[in-house]
């Protein structure tokens, strides 16, 4: 049996939240009678995979916080030390890992709406065509962070049309947020970035915002490596629908019901 972890990252200040007036923690909003990041924990749990290790990435002075959000669960709780972006939270999980675990299911802990068939269905492929780096995407118009394809269908890029200011296709295939990443391309790929990236005296990484992200780097990166990439485009667009604003909180109460 395959040795699966699943890694969720629960940072960010949520300053649209603060500016609706809400102070809890995002992924500690309640969702379906339960903080937002139970939901999601108990969803992976309650599905057909089997989960050796589930690892929480929280901002300092959290901990306490989830600790009791997820009492009973079994959830290993990790600090983000600094604000790093994505990519940094997920390396600050990688020394928490434990040794047997060969695949990690990447997510966060404001989306509650991936379906189980997505992580599944991306899961299959990702050990079947043995990847580096698989993305549970969707064909849409006006796509946030375009996957970017050769005139063979393969992988080649994947861009962010905000924070990297990449032209948006009116239509084309994104991520929703839910990825899988073997251990060989965590410990190549994440770790070199951050080996290579990761500015000790200024504690920032040498890029444009500073921070480390993680599903673009994880995909050049693989593919610089040949470790295989692949998108499997079999979500909907309402899982990508993540806890952001007071309203896009109400809409995912409502759905949950």
């Amino acid at each position: 049996m395959v040795a699966l972890a699943a890694v969720l990252l629960c940072g960010g200040k949520g300053s649209r939240m603060l500016a609706g007036g809400v102070a809890t923690h995002k992924p500690l909003l309640e969702v379906g009678g339960m903080p937002a990041t139970r939901f999601v924990v108990e969803g992976l749990l309650g599905g057909n995979l089997e989960f050796t290790q589930f690892i929480i990435v929280v901002p300092p002075g959290r901990e306490a916080d989830y600790e009791v959000a997820l009492a009973g669960l079994g959830c290993r709780i990790v600090t983000q030390e600094h604000a790093l972006g994505t990519g940094n939270a997920v390396y600050d999980s990688l020394e928490h890992l434990l040794a047997p675990i060969e695949h990690v299911y990447v997510s966060f802990g404001t989306q509650p709406l991936v379906r189980a068939e997505t992580i599944e269905g991306a899961l299959d492929v990702h050990i079947e065509q043995q990847l580096g780096f698989t993305l549970a995407t969707v064909i849409m118009d006006d796509p946030y962070a375009p996957l970017l394809r050769d005139s063979k269908g393969y992988v080649s890029g994947s861009v962010e049309t905000h924070l990297e200011g990449a032209e948006m296709p009116s239509r084309g295939e994104t991520n929703i947020g839910a990825y899988w990443v073997s251990r060989s391309a965590l410990d190549v790929v994440l770790s070199g970035l951050h080996d290579e990236l990761y500015v000790i005296e200024e504690n920032r990484y040498a890029t444009k915002s500073g921070e480390l992200g993680f599903p673009n780097e994880m995909v050049r990166g693989c593919l610089i490596a040949e470790l295989g990439v692949e998108g499997v485009p079999i979500a909907t667009e309402i899982e990508m629908m993540g806890i952001k604003t007071p309203e896009t909180l109400a809409a995912i109460q409502k759905i949950v019901g």
